[in-house]
């Protein structure tokens, strides 16, 4: 799901090994903790690759155009990428300083199979995009120190918010989160392809939202099930187009208007969605909890409720500790706009698939 993606490209920590200097000050370290603990600042440059990945993945970011020429929507208002990333970077490192203190306070470690699984795993991470890692000036030692602290996040998290935590949620709460966030549909879905793979005229498109919007008058005036008409669909499903019945998503991975519609009907309503490339029949239907993941995915659910909560307070942990500090020259010199992730191997994601 996308929140996994996301999680695991916001919560992460990475090191490089440079020579850095400007002007006589020291950019190689991003953060400092008392005396003992620096935090390089690759750390820093490697949170832009793995976000820049996500949102190149999520159809947010363009790989074929200039980072600095971007722009995406945050809380519905559009920044530049480059600032995005800057911001989120930074967060980055001050929530990895938070990990380590609270990591600290409740004795939480790595153990030693950990520690080997995140070696080879990292290994091999890095053997698939070396070259542009090594292009950005990205050791592997970034890549392991970034699965570290994605693992040692994940034990932190549990047991900041697993049922024997310290602050446990519990089903019920989980339960109204679902309501507040997820919908469970019927759907059938045509993308604007013949089964040949050639693109759809313009007739063909008007014909098959015709095709749909009369599906939709059936539907509505008692002559068809429309949860019939969905498995008909995906029985007969091709390349471009199919159907299902009781599919659960997060309202959010439709975007935000799309969302937004999804959420505002009522059981058993009916709406179309649509883009350049596909057209899309959903009919709302009563919440499936256990389709979002309250039982077979409650730890994902899970994080994906209480995420950005979770690096909140890590940052504002980091933020008061009077023995923590950043290097805002650090920020500044090596900021997105001097990087170039574009070669990176990205999966294809469709906008809508679900």
């Amino acid at each position: 799901m996308k929140f996994i993606k996301k999680a695991a490209a916001v919560l992460a920590a990475a090191s490089l090994t440079l020579s850095l200097s400007a002007c006589g000050t020291d950019v190689s370290w991003a953060a400092k903790v008392g005396d003992d603990t620096v935090v390089p600042i690759g750390m820093y440059i490697y949170s832009q690759a793995a976000n820049y990945r996500s949102l190149v993945q999520n159809g947010a970011l363009s790989s074929s155009e200039k980072l600095s020429d971007q722009t995406l929507t945050v809380s519905d208002s559009d920044v530049s990428a480059t600032s995005h990333l800057d911001k989120e970077g930074i967060k980055l490192i001050k929530s990895g300083v938070g990990a380590q203190i609270k990591a600290k306070e409740l004795n939480i470690s790595l153990s030693k199979d950990d520690l080997s699984s995140i070696e080879s795993e990292s290994q091999v991470t890095y053997d698939t995009d070396k070259e542009v890692y090594e292009k950005n000036g990205i050791a592997l030692s970034s890549v392991v120190a970034y699965n570290k602290d994605i693992a040692v996040k994940g034990k932190l998290f549990s047991a900041i918010y697993g049922k024997e935590g310290t602050n446990p949620v519990s089903d019920k709460e989980l339960k109204q989160y679902i309501v507040d966030n997820y919908s469970t549909i019927n759907y059938i879905q045509q993308y604007y392809y013949n089964d040949d793979g050639s693109e759809m005229t313009d007739a063909q498109k008007a014909k098959t939202k015709k095709q749909y919007e009369k599906i939709k008058a059936q539907v509505e005036s008692g002559k068809i099930k429309f949860s019939d008409k969905c498995a008909d669909f995906e029985k007969n499903a091709t390349s471009y187009k199919g159907g299902s019945t009781k599919q659960t998503i997060l309202n959010s991975n439709l975007g935000h208007e799309d969302g937004e519609k999804v959420k505002a009907l009522k059981e058993g309503e009916l709406t179309f969605l649509e883009t350049s490339t596909a057209i899309v029949l959903l009919q709302k239907v009563k919440i499936d909890y256990n389709g979002a993941g309250l039982k077979s995915s409650r730890d994902s659910l899970l994080l994906q409720y209480k995420y950005e909560e979770f690096i909140e307070k890590l940052v504002a942990l980091a933020e008061k500790d009077k023995t923590v500090s950043f290097n805002q020259a650090a920020f500044e010199k090596f900021g997105s706009a001097t990087r170039d992730f574009s070669s990176l191997s990205i999966p294809n994601n469709n906008y809508y698939g679900y």
